[in-house]
C-alpha cells in the first residue's frame, strides 16, 4: 500500500484473512533472554484467531474467523458457517457461538486455510453476543451475496440473539466509497459510542459510525502517511479504543511500511491528530493497568514479504515515551489484544490457519 491502493492489495489482502496476513510464518526457534516477557498458553487449536476481549469477571472471548466452507477446492473462496465465538472461564473453555459466517479460498494439501470471518467480540447486555466480521478487502456487496447465505454477515457488524445486522460496512464502502480510492472494505476492531459504534475499516482508510437505527455514516477518514521515500502510503486503520474521558486512540498500518505505523488521538468533539509514529504495523491497542497504551505489531517486517515476528509496545499517554517489551520473537503473527481488570495481557498467537493460540503474557 504505497501510492496505489492495487500496488498493496495483492499483498496486504489478497490472502483474505485479518486484512493483513500475506503468508505464514516461517522462523528458527526464537531467540530468548532472560529478560523475556513469558508466554503462557491459555487455549489452542484456535481457528484462525483474531480479536480478544477480556471480560470483568476474568472471562476472555476470542473471535475465530474460522476456516471458510471446508471441501472448498483449493484456490476457489468460499463461504462457510465456521466461523466462532471461544469463550475461556477459569478452567472452563470452548465455542460458544458457532455456525457465523466465514469465507477462505480453499488451501492445497498441507498449506493453512486463511479466512475472513469474526474479528471482534463484546458480550451483548440483552443477551449473546455482538460480534464484527471482516471480508477480506476488495469486496462489494455483489461479492458478498454472490458467495451465498453463508456469507451473509461478512462485512458488518451484527449481534448473535437474533442475527440482525447493526452496520453494513461493506454497503457503506460500496456506496459512499469515502476516501475517493478503490471499492475496499475489510472491518477490524470497534468500540461503542454513545448508543452506537465506531468501526475501523483497514481496506476502506475510514472509521464508520453505526447508529442505533443501523445507518451508517463516515466519522472519519485517515488520510495517507507521506513517506520518506516520497510515496504515499494509505492509512489501514485497525486498532481502536477509548479511553475514561471519551478520548480515542485509533492505531494505522500506513501501507504496511517499517517505522511508519501512526497512532491516532482524537479528542471528544475533535477531528483525529497524530499521537506517536514510528511504530510497525499496529494492528490492535488496548489500555494496561497503569493507563498506557499497549500496541501490538502484527510483524516487525514489511508486509511485502513474509512477515516477521510481532511485538509488544507500551507507550505513555503523558509523555509519548515509547519501550518494546521484550518478547524474545514469539510472538508469531499476532492479532487481538486484551488487558484483564488484574492487569493481566492476552494476545492471540499464531493466528494464521486452524492451529492459533490465545496466549496470557508474564513480563
Amino acid at each position: 500500500m504505497s501510492s496505489s491502493r492495487k500496488s498493496w492489495k495483492k499483498a496486504l489482502l489478497a490472502a483474505g484473512a485479518a486484512g493483513i496476513v500475506v503468508a505464514p510464518l516461517l522462523s528458527g526457534p526464537a531467540q530468548a533472554t532472560t529478560d523475556d516477557a513469558v508466554l503462557e498458553v491459555i487455549a489452542t487449536g484456535l481457528k484462525n484467531p483474531r480479536g480478544v476481549t477480556a471480560l470483568y469477571d476474568g472471562t476472555v472471548l476470542v473471535a475465530e474467523a474460522g476456516e471458510g466452507l471446508v471441501g472448498c477446492a483449493a484456490g476457489v473462496q468460499c463461504a462457510g458457517a465456521t466461523g466462532a465465538i471461544y469463550k475461556v472461564k477459569g478452567s472452563t473453555k470452548g465455542r460458544v457461538v458457532t455456525g457465523l459466517s466465514s469465507v477462505a479460498a480453499g488451501a492445497a494439501t498441507g498449506a493453512p486455510v486463511i479466512a475472513s470471518g469474526p474479528v471482534e467480540v463484546v458480550p451483548d447486555p440483552n443477551g449473546g453476543y455482538t460480534y464484527l466480521s471482516n471480508f477480506g478487502g476488495n469486496r462489494t456487496t455483489a461479492d458478498r451475496t454472490a458467495l451465498g447465505a453463508n456469507a451473509k454477515t461478512l462485512g458488518t457488524l451484527a449481534r448473535t440473539r437474533d442475527g440482525k445486522i447493526l452496520a453494513d460496512l461493506v454497503d457503506h464502502e460500496t456506496r459512499l466509497n469515502p476516501d475517493g480510492g478503490d471499492i475496499n472494505a475489510n472491518a477490524m476492531g470497534f468500540v461503542r459510542s454513545g448508543s452506537g459504534w465506531l468501526i475501523t475499516d483497514a481496506a476502506a482508510n475510514d472509521v464508520v459510525r453505526g447508529a442505533s437505527d443501523a445507518t451508517t455514516s463516515t466519522a472519519y477518514v485517515l488520510p495517507k502517511n507521506q513517506l520518506a521515500n516520497g510515496t504515499a502510503a494509505e492509512s489501514v486503520p485497525t486498532g481502536i479504543v477509548k479511553d475514561w474521558d471519551g478520548t480515542l486512540y485509533i492505531a494505522d498500518m500506513s501501507g504496511g511500511n517499517v517505522g511508519a505505523s501512526r497512532i491516532w488521538k482524537v479528542e471528544p468533539g475533535k477531528q483525529p491528530e497524530v499521537f506517536v509514529t514510528g511504530l510497525t504495523n499496529v494492528i490492535d491497542l488496548e489500555f494496561d493497568w497503569k493507563g498506557d497504551l499497549l500496541a501490538l505489531t502484527y510483524s516487525k517486517s514489511t508486509l511485502m514479504g513474509p512477515p516477521s515476528a510481532g511485538a509488544l509496545t507500551e507507550i505513555n499517554t503523558l509523555t509519548k515515551a515509547v519501550h518494546e517489551i521484550p518478547t524474545g520473537d514469539k510472538l508469531l503473527q499476532p492479532t487481538g489484544l486484551a488487558v484483564d481488570a488484574y492487569g493481566d495481557v492476552y494476545v492471540t498467537n499464531k493466528t494464521v490457519g486452524t492451529s492459533g493460540e490465545l496466549v496470557k503474557v508474564h513480563y
